[in-house]
C-alpha cells in the first residue's frame, strides 16, 4: 500500500512541478525584464505629447517618444515611413548604464509604434529606439537614436 501512496504522491508532485512551470513560462516575458508595471501596452492616447529624439536613417525617421497617460508620463519608441517588414524597437535603461534592460519591438507593418515605458527623473533611466530587420536583435544593430 505505501508503495502506492509513493507513487500518487509522485505523480502529484509531478504534476505540480508541471504546471509551475507552464505558469513562469507564460508569464515571463523574455524581451521585457523590467518591470512589467511600468510599461502601457498601447500609448496611443497619450496627451501633450513630444520627441524626445529622433534619427534619420535610411529615408525613415526613427523617433523616442513622450506623452502623459493617466497621470504618468511614459516614453515609446516610434517610426515614421519605416519598411512594413522591419521592427521598430524601444529600449529601456533602468540602472543608468546605457545597456537596455528591458525593449518592446512591434512590427511596423502592424503598428509603427512601441509600447510606452514610464519615465523617471534622474539620470538612471534612459530610453533609445531603433528599427531592425529580426526581433530577436538589440538597436546597436539598428542605427539606434542617441539615448534620452
Amino acid at each position: 500500500m505505501s508503495g502506492i501512496l509513493a507513487t500518487n504522491n509522485r505523480r502529484r508532485i509531478a504534476t505540480f512541478l508541471g504546471a509551475l512551470a507552464v505558469t513562469a513560462a507564460t508569464s515571463v516575458t523574455a524581451t521585457t525584464p523590467a518591470n512589467a508595471a511600468t510599461w502601457l501596452s498601447d500609448p496611443g492616447s497619450c496627451t501633450n505629447v513630444q520627441t524626445g529624439t529622433q534619427r534619420d536613417v535610411n529615408g525613415y525617421t526613427v523617433q523616442v517618444r513622450y506623452g502623459t497617460c493617466g497621470g504618468v508620463q511614459y516614453g515609446w519608441g516610434r517610426v515614421l515611413n519605416g519598411p512594413s517588414d522591419r521592427y521598430v524597437v524601444m529600449e529601456v535603461d533602468t540602472n543608468g548604464d546605457r545597456r537596455w534592460d528591458g525593449k518592446d519591438e512591434r512590427l511596423i507593418g502592424t503598428r509603427n509604434y512601441t509600447s510606452g515605458y514610464a519615465t523617471a527623473s534622474g539620470s538612471t533611466r534612459a530610453f533609445r529606439a531603433c528599427v531592425i530587420k529580426d526581433p530577436t536583435w538589440d538597436c546597436d544593430a539598428g542605427s539606434p537614436t542617441g539615448w534620452w
